[in-house]
């Protein structure tokens, strides 16, 4: 029981903790400041273990939505995506991100803990696409996700699409002052489909 709800709880987990280190955080701007810097601030290791708890919770709703899939090939792939997922945050929790969001960006202001994670991140960026187009698939081709198809697509695209935008922002260095909220607010898009599937999911196992 505890393995199918913590999937659904682990995004309110991430997102209370974020708001309350950020605002307790000495010097933290929940406005100029991303996420992943509360990982290198005063609090740093309870964002570290807040990015853990996340991956756990994702790879669980991994598990517990592939253990619905009848075709093997599209349970293989749900596993994938899903563990792709978790494999980011996990990353962001041991490679940490470099306090780089008020300075102009060029490759010569990271480290190489630095590198890994935005690195990561990008290749993400890059492969969500091909994720997205073949979870709402496998979502519209099952009659219990059915109805979750078109949310993952809205979703997934548009919020791929404002991500692309802030990383062209970030690199042209339009928007410094606002970097913090707005990746927030990308953010938040994703984490209410994280809680749908997970409900759905979660429903789906006490029929």
């Amino acid at each position: 029981m505890v393995t199918r709800l913590f999937p659904m709880v682990s995004p309110v987990i991430f997102t209370l903790v974020v708001i309350v280190l950020g605002n307790i955080t000495p010097g933290y701007s929940q406005v100029n400041y991303t996420i992943s810097r509360l990982a290198i601030e005063k609090y740093g290791w309870i964002q570290s273990l807040n990015f853990l708890q996340f991956a756990l919770g994702i790879s669980l709703l991994g598990a517990a939505l592939s253990s619905d899939i009848k075709q093997s090939m599209e349970r293989a792939t749900v596993r994938t995506i899903f563990s792709l997922c978790a494999m980011v945050l996990v990353v962001a929790a041991i490679f940490p991100t470099d306090p780089i969001e008020n300075i102009p960006l060029r490759l010569s202001i990271f480290t190489p803990l630095g590198l890994v994670h935005a690195g990561t991140v990008l290749l993400f960026l890059a492969a969500s696409p091909i994720g997205i187009h073949r979870l709402a698939a496998i979502l519209a081709a099952d009659p219990k996700y059915k109805h979750l198809s078109n949310l993952t697509r809205i979703i997934g695209y548009s919020t791929f699409a404002a991500s692309v935008l802030w990383f062209i922002c970030f690199a042209l260095d339009i928007g410094l002052d606002f970097r913090g909220i707005t990746q927030k607010m990308i953010a938040l898009p994703v984490l209410y489909w994280i809680m749908r599937l997970s409900y759905t999911a979660q429903k789906s196992h006490r029929v």
